[in-house]
């Protein structure tokens, strides 16, 4: 699997991950999660923190701490810090955080959800996609570690656990929507043969495994 360049900036690591489009069945995994993500979001204006190199489909704007992330993207995006999000209060409708909060050290993480609140609108959501620790994930990514199927791990503060992710979102957010993803195919999304995305429908048919946790949160009238 592809390496990925990365840094630590104030704690947080910043990187230019690997092209997931090189990995056919992870990248359909990754559209259907962007599908769900979409079919939560309000109409309107939406944010995304952290977006790598391909900024999610309903984003207009994009918030990255890598700045060549931000440069070569089709849309407009900015490098800074999402601890102090550079936009007005009630800026956007939608804010979406893909697989990121894993990265930022856990004393930062309850900023980022309360400047999340802040630009958003009344009503308006923030979706979050993490990675859940569970015992299949942690064995499987064990076993292609050591077998040199993936680089280098980045994962220095671990995953969010279901409870981890939904507790930081209702800190500051009224909970719309709550689940876990994940398939024993997982480990086939390592593959880089175009034959692997065709086992995409037996992936959705088996999601019993906790690979990732889907939050969405809905910002209440009054912001703490």
């Amino acid at each position: 699997m592809s390496e990925a360049t990365w840094d630590v900036q104030d704690g947080a690591i910043v990187e230019r991950p690997r092209n997931v489009r090189k990995h056919p069945l992870l990248d359909r995994i990754y559209e259907r999660h962007d599908e769900l993500i979409a079919e939560q979001l309000p109409a309107g204006r939406t944010l995304e923190i952290a977006f790598g190199q391909h900024m999610h489909p309903q984003a207009d704007i994009g918030l990255e701490g890598w700045p060549s992330n931000a440069e070569t993207v089709h849309k407009p995006a900015i490098a800074g810090d999402a601890r102090t999000l550079p936009f007005a209060d009630d800026a956007f409708d939608a804010v979406v955080g893909r697989r990121f909060l894993h990265h930022v050290p856990p004393a930062d993480r309850p900023e980022i959800l309360r400047e999340t609140a802040r630009v958003l609108r009344p009503g308006g959501r923030v979706a979050l996609l993490e990675g859940t620790p569970g015992l299949y994930r942690k064995l499987t990514k064990g076993v292609a570690f050591r077998l040199g199927l993936l680089a280098e791990d980045t994962d220095i503060y671990g995953h969010l656990s279901e409870d981890a992710v939904t507790d930081l979102v209702s800190e500051s957010f009224e909970i719309a929507e709550k689940r876990t993803l994940g398939s024993p195919l997982m480990l086939a999304s390592i593959s880089e043969s175009d034959a692997s995305a065709r086992l995409l429908d037996l992936y959705e048919r088996t999601q019993f495994v906790k690979w990732w946790t889907f939050v969405v949160g809905e910002r209440p009238d009054s912001v703490v």
